[in-house]
Parts: structure tokens; C-alpha cells; sequence
């Protein structure tokens, strides 16, 4: 299983860096995780529209869902295309794409985009790949991502806050993408996590590999590296666009 970065930045995009989008490849199956602005055009670098068998969204937050649209259009406009692409979404995610579109029921973006609202602990087969999801701890509706293939296991926090239900669920996880919003400061925003929270989640959770994402770009990046390494001396990392991670594996390459 492989982990593919198409965006890394935290908040919005930032020249060079799109938002929060991330590739899941495991055989011939393939995963577009969270859509945020930006990682539709680094998509297309890497993969055909028609290939992704699923795509998940862990909250609806613009900086990680708002190139869902691009997708419908890419297919439905561009290519012609009659797939139809399931998404998986927390609780409300539906009503609120129709709400931007002003649309019902009917509107085509349903003819392409197959949305299915996921409940915690709920899991779901993609191909070859398990992906089991639970509750953030974040200001919207949101889901974290365990995700099994071939015997190896990634965890995706997306945007959460700290909590000892997304910390049981990721436990041991061969790869932990956690967000990593703040630095060390006195006005921390409850539902999400500093570089140092991450990494004290990675040591209770006993993860094998760290990745640090969602930096904004007002934040020193190897201020967060340092801060993290402070408390998680296992392998980690940054993310960045074009890096890609085998799952189970220590080393990172570039693409």
C-alpha cells in the first residue's frame, strides 16, 4: 500500500503546495483522500479521473473538499464520462454540496458522485482495501480514516483535535498523517493539534511512522519537526507534495 501527497498545506494553499489531498494506492485499487483546492490539478499528474474507485472527504471543510467539484466537472463535462464514484462522507456532507450548487435531488452532480454518509465505526471494502471509520474531534462533522491493506495499516486524523477515541483508533498503525495546525502557544484551538500533540498521540498509539501535515504556511515547519521529535523518537516526517510513502516501510521517495 502506498501513500501519495498531493497537498500538504494547512488552512488554505500556498504556492507550490495545495491543500490536503492525498492518493491510496493498493493493487489496482485507488483512493483519493480529501480534495482540498489544488489537489485535483496535482491528480491529474498522477492518475486518469476514471481510475479512482472511491474518494473520502474527512469533513467539509473548503481546504478539504472543495476540488469535489472539479471531479464532477472533469468527468461530466470534460471527459463525458457516465461513472459513477463513490464518496464517502461524514454525516450532512450531502445536503451542504447540493446547498453550494443550489440544487435537489436531481441535480447531476448525483449521476457521477455517489455520496454515502459513513457512521463511526462503520467500515467500508474498496477493492482490496478496508477502510474503517470514527468520530473527530472537530468543530463540524468529521472522520478519521483507518485504513488495511495487505496487512498493512495507515491512519488519517484529518482534522481533529486531541481525543482518546481517534487515538484507540488509530493504535499501531504502521502509518500515522496527522495534522499538525499549531505550535506550542498559549490560545491553542481545541480541535486541532500542535506538532507536539501529534506526536504524543503517535507514542500512546505505539504508531510505527509519523507524518506531520496540514501546516499552515504561517508556521516554521522544522519548528513543528523539532517540537514533535521532542516527544516521538520514532521515524517522521513532513509532508510535501510529491513525496510518496510504502506503507510498512520507514523511507519516503520522491515522485
Amino acid at each position: 500500500m502506498r501513500l501519495e501527497v498531493l497537498g500538504s498545506s494547512g488552512t488554505a494553499p500556498r504556492a507550490g503546495n495545495p491543500a490536503s489531498g492525498y492518493l491510496v494506492r493498493s493493487g489496482e485499487t485507488t483512493i483519493w483522500m480529501d480534495a482540498g483546492p489544488g489537489t485535483y490539478m496535482a491528480l491529474l499528474d498522477r492518475v486518469d479521473p476514471e481510475e479512482i474507485d472511491a474518494v473520502l472527504l474527512s469533513h467539509m471543510h473548503a481546504d478539504h473538499c472543495s476540488d469535489i467539484f472539479a471531479l464532477f466537472h472533469g468527468l461530466k463535462h470534460v471527459r463525458k464520462s457516465d461513472r459513477s464514484v463513490p464518496v464517502i462522507v461524514p454525516d450532512g456532507a450531502t445536503d451542504r454540496v447540493l446547498g453550494f450548487l443550489a440544487g435537489g435531488p436531481d441535480h447531476a452532480i448525483l449521476e457521477n458522485l455517489k455520496f454515502r454518509e459513513a457512521q463511526p465505526n462503520e467500515s467500508i471494502l474498496v477493492g482490496d482495501v478496508t477502510i474503517t471509520m470514527q468520530a473527530a474531534h472537530h468543530s463540524v462533522p468529521a472522520l478519521v480514516f483507518r485504513i488495511e491493506s495487505g496487512g498493512r495499516t495507515l491512519g488519517y486524523t484529518g482534522d481533529t483535535g486531541p481525543s482518546e477515541l481517534v487515538e484507540e483508533h488509530l493504535s499501531a498503525v504502521d502509518l500515522l498523517l496527522a495534522e499538525a495546525s499549531l505550535q506550542d502557544r498559549s490560545d491553542s484551538y481545541v480541535f486541532h493539534m500542535s506538532a507536539r500533540q501529534a506526536a504524543e498521540m503517535a507514542v500512546r498509539a505505539s504508531v510505527g511512522h509519523l507524518v506531520l501535515t496540514h501546516l499552515p504556511a504561517s508556521l516554521d515547519p522544522e519548528e513543528s519537526r523539532r517540537q514533535a521529535a521532542e516527544v516521538y523518537g520514532g521515524p517522521m516526517s513532513l509532508a510535501a507534495p510529491g513525496q510518496t510513502y510504502i506503507i510498512g516501510e520507514t523511507s519516503e521517495e520522491e515522485l
